[in-house]
């Protein structure tokens, strides 16, 4: 059992760096077209793309935060009595 909690918190932790590729590239996306918009438009809509580049980098430092946890949690719980017996 304690081998598929351990496979199970590695999944979260690679689905969690997944998640947050995916955020980033989010972010990088609406920044890009929000500065656009800016310079070309005016600035009329480009508000409301820097407001969901702002909430894809936040999004995107919490999935990594969550990957560190689980990876803490996998080194500490799961790898400990690997370090001990060496």
């Amino acid at each position: 059992m304690a081998w598929l909690f351990e496979r199970a918190i590695e999944l979260a932790a690679w689905v969690a760096l997944v998640l947050g590729l995916v955020f980033l590239t989010g972010a990088v996306y609406y920044l890009v077209h929000g500065i656009r918009l800016w310079k070309i438009d005016g600035g009329e809509d480009s508000a409301d793309y820097l407001m969901l580049s702002l909430m894809s980098a936040s999004a995107f430092v919490l999935s990594i935060v969550a990957m560190g946890i689980l990876a803490c949690i996998d080194h500490y719980v799961f790898d400990a009595d690997e370090r001990t017996t060496k």
